[in-house]
């Protein structure tokens, strides 16, 4: 699947987001243009015409260049699209119809594009990356408090912080870019704010980790949702806002001070900056991490993911998990009979069981469902945790297991999907009817995770599929032979267990653990 993201300009907020997820989107040919959205150069429009050849879905990440291009380039309106909406004020300008989803990044915003669109609405919140943006648990902030924005201007309520900080004799940090001059020189002739117009990222995270608060004074209805906060709140700085943008999302009455009053009164805020100085920050810094903490990249990623899966088609997702150990070729065989399935809304998850290997990737080239690879290397755990790691990573409804030696017939995924239902675990036919055996079997994604997944004590030859199968029976699931989701196992086992004397140590194991049926 190819999926091309158009941002506005290269470092803004929307772009960040967009380069953002581009990491966990490594089984998506996933491509970020940016294109500004009133003065395109030559060279941007160059690349977005090479980057949509071929393309299955755009996803329009600013309005405004998502308009400009649609109006250049009509032949855009019949690629399926996305448009993520990060403009409150703009809202109302239209009704959004000639996009197939409208992603909201706010739940207020989402429900004022519901009186005015009949497109399908999805919302998405905010994240940022979660890997750089740490919790400070050295805090030891200076006599300042900082202000971070996209651009300088009245509607951001910074020069009523200025002169708050002033009175209260504190040091304003101020960084932005500069979209009003004059307002800035009004802001600096306050005499206590310090501007830094370009720095980089880790200067930034400097600058929340020694800052004792971090303020949002916007207006009302400016902000869709500030991504500062969400860096300070990971940071450890503690946030005084008004209810703006996505402020309502995370508020829960304890992970932040809120301003109730209006943005221009400088008296009320000079009162909540005091109450705030002399509140328990150190509380508000734990809380404001515990529910920032679900607000990162990778969740984004992956609801987008399911997004773009169903434009291209509206099946329940299926996630093909193959467990590998060596034997490249065998696995070469399994991933060509997954391309030549007939069921369609397929990722596949690769879990390497063995040594590390950075060839591995290079074997989804050129497949039909490129896929995500996985590292188990030199587990004690083997199997159990290798299939675990791939029910984390899964994104689909469906969960199909089928180690590499399994050449699935390429209507396999086709009949369990036709035969899943909830609470039951379904396994295929190899050739032979035998008793159930999970390494090929099909089961609800969340089914599974709510039983507990697989057990990494099951270490005996026949233990993993025994202990499975009585489990599922023991949390109400019935398991059920699909004997038209065909397999053929290609080449020799490597297993050298005494099989017979494994199956009944297990067996006795089990009846210990009163499992037995």
């Amino acid at each position: 699947m190819k999926v091309v993201a158009v941002s506005d300009k290269v470092g803004t907020a929307i772009d960040r987001l967009c380069r953002g997820v581009a990491k966990y989107h490594d089984n998506l040919e996933y491509i970020v243009c940016d294109v500004h959205p009133k003065r395109p150069d030559p060279d941007q429009l160059k690349r977005f015409e090479e980057a949509i050849k071929g393309a299955d879905i755009i996803d329009y990440q600013y309005f405004r260049t998502a308009d400009m291009l649609r109006e250049r380039y009509p032949e855009l309106k019949n690629i399926s699209s996305i448009l993520t909406h990060n403009n409150p004020y703009s809202i109302k300008e239209r009704d959004w119809n000639d996009y197939q989803i409208v992603v909201a990044n706010n739940l207020t915003m989402q429900a004022d594009l519901s009186t005015i669109t009949n497109a399908r609405l999805e919302y998405i919140p905010l994240t940022i990356d979660s890997d750089f943006w740490t919790f400070n648990t050295d805090w030891k902030p200076k006599n300042q408090v900082i202000m971070v924005a996209n651009r300088i201007e009245s509607k951001k309520g910074i020069l009523e912080v200025a002169i708050a900080c002033a009175e209260l004799d504190i040091e304003l940090i101020l960084v932005g870019a500069i979209s009003d001059r004059a307002y800035l020189d009004d802001i600096m002739a306050c005499g206590t704010t310090t501007f830094y117009e370009q720095v980089s990222d880790s200067k930034l995270k400097e600058l929340y980790y020694e800052s004792k608060l971090h303020i949002c004074n916007s207006q009302d209805n400016f902000e869709s949702g500030t991504l500062p906060v969400l860096e300070a709140m990971y940071c450890g700085t503690p946030v005084v806002t008004r209810k703006v943008g996505h402020i309502p999302d995370l508020y829960n009455g304890e992970n932040m001070i809120i301003n109730e009053h209006s943005n221009e009164d400088v008296v009320k805020l000079i009162e909540v900056l005091k109450q705030a100085l002399d509140s328990d920050l150190q509380s508000i810094r734990d809380k404001a991490w515990q529910s920032a903490k679900t607000r990162n990249n990778e969740r984004r990623a992956y609801a987008y993911q399911k997004l773009y899966r169903s434009l291209i088609d509206n099946t329940k997702t299926v996630s093909i998990i193959v467990p590998t150990c060596e034997k490249r070729d065998v696995l070469d065989r399994c991933l060509e009979a997954i391309d030549n399935q007939t069921y369609k809304n397929i990722e596949v998850i690769v879990v390497n069981d063995g040594e590390p290997d950075k060839n591995l990737a290079l074997l989804s080239k050129g497949r039909r469902y490129p896929f995500r690879v996985i590292e188990n290397n030199n587990n004690d755990y083997g199997l159990a945790r290798a299939r675990n790691k791939g029910v984390i990573e899964a994104t689909g409804d469906v969960l199909v297991f089928c180690d590499q030696r399994m050449i699935m017939d390429n209507k396999a995924v086709e009949k369990f999907v036709e035969n899943i239902k909830p609470r039951t675990w379904l396994y295929g036919n190899k050739g032979v009817k035998k008793e159930f055996v999970e390494n090929f079997s099909c089961v609800y994604r969340e089914d599974l995770i709510r039983i507990g997944m697989f057990c990494e004590r099951m270490d005996k030859y026949g233990g993993l599929s025994q202990e499975t199968r009585s489990r599922a029976k023991y949390n109400g699931f019935t398991v059920e032979f699909v004997d038209k989701a065909i397999a053929k196992a290609w080449g020799k086992s490597s297993n050298k267990h005494n099989k017979k004397a494994d199956i009944i140590q297990m067996k006795n194991r089990l009846w210990k653990m009163s499992m037995e049926l």
